[in-house]
């Protein structure tokens, strides 16, 4: 059963309003008798959510995003080829020939652990930004998963452990968010077709608005253990104010997950 729950933001309002840093209910404005304000037209993210302290001179991205861009594949967005080292491409290779015959091998995130980055970025599961100056938090609905981005400049701490999601550090050129993500364990592949990664990869993005409720996510991969140079892929997301997420339990009628046998218990 899916359970629809607030979303990230509406918690972190109302946390902060308990604690007195918000006066009750300025996560909303109110009409002139008490009942909720016209909603004003889309220009700078989620009206529901002006109590985020947002930089003055930067865009608004916060608020719920769907995606419009899911691919099981993620292709250089030039049309070029995957430029694979020879080791990467044997081992993409050899999991695509298991794959058209059945027998699948391991994928990670078909066994419940977090897509990591760069594949949760197609994800075909909504995003929810709460934007502010010093840290941006990007919920995802896969997995429960979450994203910090640093905005305060500082290094990857030394003793940093790499994780699924890795270290991201966030800056605002003009209009468009840079995201340098390092720090990412080598567990995942880069999509579900089966491309590699190491964990020396990092992942540069690039979020701008191409309309008020248009996000454009251009990242770029650069992996010089598993690619011959860096490569560029893209995705959209639609800002949608209506959407919440729902309750994602990966384990639970999981089809993706061989059986003892190697073979999909459903295809």
């Amino acid at each position: 059963m899916r359970i629809t729950t607030p979303s990230a933001a509406a918690l972190a309002a109302t946390a902060i309003a308990a604690l007195g840093a918000l006066p009750p209910g300025s996560a909303r404005a109110q009409g002139p008798r008490g009942g909720a304000a016209p909603t004003p037209p889309v220009v700078t993210g989620d009206p529901a959510r002006r109590d985020i302290d947002v930089p003055e001179g930067v865009p608004n991205i916060s608020g719920s995003w769907a995606p419009q861009t899911f691919f099981r594949t993620i292709r250089p967005a030039d049309g070029s080829a995957t430029p694979f080292l020879p080791w990467a491409k044997d081992f993409f290779l050899e999991r695509s020939a298991a794959e058209a015959k059945g027998q699948p091998l391991f994928d990670p995130n078909a066994n419940c652990l977090p897509s990591g980055v760069p594949r949760v970025l197609p994800t075909p599961y909504p995003y929810d930004i709460v934007q502010t100056p010093d840290v941006i938090i990007i919920g995802i609905e896969v997995m429960h998963s979450f994203r910090i981005i640093h905005m305060d400049n500082k290094p990857m701490p030394a003793d940093f452990k790499p994780s699924y999601l890795g270290y991201s550090r966030g800056r605002w050129e003009g209009d468009v968010l840079i995201i340098e993500t390092t720090g990412l364990n080598g567990y995942t592949q880069v999509d579900e077709e089966g491309r590699p990664k190491s964990s020396a990869m990092k992942v540069t993005e690039r979020l701008v608005k191409l309309a008020p409720d248009l996000l454009e996510d251009t990242y770029t991969l650069d992996d010089p253990r598993t690619y011959k140079h860096p490569w560029t892929a893209r995705a959209v997301y639609k800002w949608d104010p209506t959407r919440r997420f729902n309750e994602y339990v990966c384990e639970e009628n999981n089809r993706n997950k061989p059986d003892a046998s190697g073979k999909l218990r459903h295809r």
